[in-house]
């Protein structure tokens, strides 16, 4: 098949997040299957574009953005024999710092950005010939869905094709006042709550759900979850309208990336079979951030985007408690202006004890959860998380909300040692997190041998992207 993959950060190309590594993954190994694989991307000056070699297609287009006409051309990496990636460059649109916006907002053209980038994916796949499958991901591409029914097929293009919107955070929605409808150059018959519209603004995720063929999202919990009131964010009518089209399929882990046997970014290599290794990367991380070099003290770790989803505001409350259970503990990530300087101000009253580093750094990533004990991940809701399973990986044990992915790849400890690779609580409470956290590191303490059977357990596990891939294939044949 030929895939048309569309979406808004790539690794390793560029990333801000999970997304990134969702797409970067999943293509690699849907190419390896010998289907042709065609991924769409913004060209933001942020990409890498030192190590892979960036050749120009020569196809160029304009596009239609209210009462003007924007234009766009097309340059191409190739991955792989079967994988390319297609940057759609446009220097008004992508030649800015950051991807989406600035600390805690979006830019505020974001509607005609993404809009002209979903509109380009289909003039692009308009040029490379027969497409089988569209996949487009989360509220940047969404909107191309709805183009493609009803403005391309109209047109007698595509009619071959089907499509899949696949839902990696339902948080974040595309969502725009409805003065900016005129940027479509759709009629406002679209603009209905059977349409595109959503409590008066224009929604760019819901058109997608709308339009899809498939939705699928990244965990069976998370797709029963969205459906509800509770985790649907005004949009689980929509979903539940479509629950037949509805699948949740479990992410995999590039285990070349993530794995303390072969990591050139931490300085002990290690195993399940050789745990006594990570010892060495804990005392590294100690002397590199400067925390007390004290080898049997719990180093509990973060590596998250500090806001409210992440369940930050659950930590808070309860930090000084934390640190009086004589923890060492390091973040990494940033965020919310708030959360960051409260984090700031923690490190300076903890020097010593709190480390908190607020930027991203995939090295530093790698070595915080190869030195880690304890892995904190009490998300408000989770579509599926990377983060835990790279961190099961490293033996860093995770601490988590039970929700979304999380419930469906974290056993905690009350299932029994056997089979029990975590922590974790039920109600979203910061009582419950310290509660939790108070009972990890009392075990850690008291019974090194038991908490060191359920840091193995973790690291055993191996979440497939054979089996993800496997998932998706079954989707597009379907």
């Amino acid at each position: 098949m030929h895939i048309v993959f569309g979406v808004a950060e790539y690794y390793p190309l560029v990333k801000m997040g999970g997304l990134a590594d969702f797409a970067g993954s999943f293509t690699e190994k849907l190419a390896k299957r010998g289907h042709i694989v065609s991924v769409v991307l913004p060209g933001y000056s942020a990409i890498d574009r030192t190590n892979f070699p960036v050749e120009a297609t020569g196809i160029q287009f304009s596009i239609p953005i209210g009462s003007k006409t924007v234009s766009g051309s097309v340059s191409k990496i190739q991955i792989s024999e079967n994988l390319a990636v297609y940057l759609i460059e446009n220097e008004h649109y992508f030649n800015r710092e950051h991807l989406f916006g600035t600390g805690d907002e979006g830019y505020g053209d974001n509607a005609e950005r993404f809009l002209f980038f979903s509109r380009a994916i289909l003039e692009l796949a308009d040029r490379l010939g027969q497409v089988d499958v569209f996949h487009m991901n989360d509220w940047h591409t969404a909107i191309a869905l709805f183009y493609l029914k009803e403005y391309h097929r109209k047109l007698g293009k595509f009619t071959g094709a089907k499509s899949v919107l696949t839902i990696h955070n339902l948080g974040y929605q595309g969502l725009f006042w409805h003065h900016d409808m005129h940027l479509l150059n759709m009629g406002w018959e679209y603009f209905t709550p059977d349409g595109i519209e959503f409590y008066n603004h224009i929604s760019y995720l819901k058109s997608g759900m709308v339009y899809a063929d498939e939705i699928t999202t990244v965990s069976p919990s998370y797709a029963r979850e969205i459906q509800t009131p509770e985790f649907g964010f005004g949009l689980d009518g929509v979903l539940r309208s479509r629950a037949g089209h509805v699948t949740g399929i479990l992410n995999g882990v590039d285990y070349k990336l993530w794995n303390p046997w072969f990591d050139p970014h931490i300085d002990c290599r290690y195993s399940a079979k050789r745990f006594e290794g990570k010892a060495a990367n804990k005392l590294a991380l100690q002397r590199e951030m400067q925390l007390a070099e004290v080898a049997d003290i719990p180093l509990v770790t973060i590596i998250t985007r500090l806001t409210e989803q992440k369940g930050i505001d659950l930590i808070l409350p309860v930090f000084d408690m934390m640190m009086e259970l004589e923890i060492q503990f390091v973040l990494l990530g940033t965020g919310k202006n708030e959360f960051e300087d409260f984090f700031r101000g923690a490190e300076h009253r903890y020097k010593g004890q709190v480390v908190s580093y607020l930027d991203y750094s995939e090295k530093i990533a790698h070595r915080i959860q190869a030195a880690g004990d304890i892995y904190l991940m009490p998300s408000r809701y989770e579509p599926c998380g990377l983060s835990q399973l790279y961190a099961m990986k490293y033996g860093n044990v995770p601490l988590v909300r039970l929700v979304g992915g999380l419930r469906d790849t974290v056993i905690p400890v009350e299932n029994g040692l056997e089979s029990a690779n975590g922590f974790g609580f039920e109600y979203y409470s910061p009582y419950m997190l310290y509660e939790t956290l108070k009972k990890a590191v009392e075990l850690y303490r008291e019974n090194q041998e038991a908490f060191r059977t359920i840091a193995q357990n973790g690291m055993k596990l191996k979440f497939s992207w054979s089996e993800t891939v496997k998932r998706y294939l079954e989707i597009y044949k379907k």
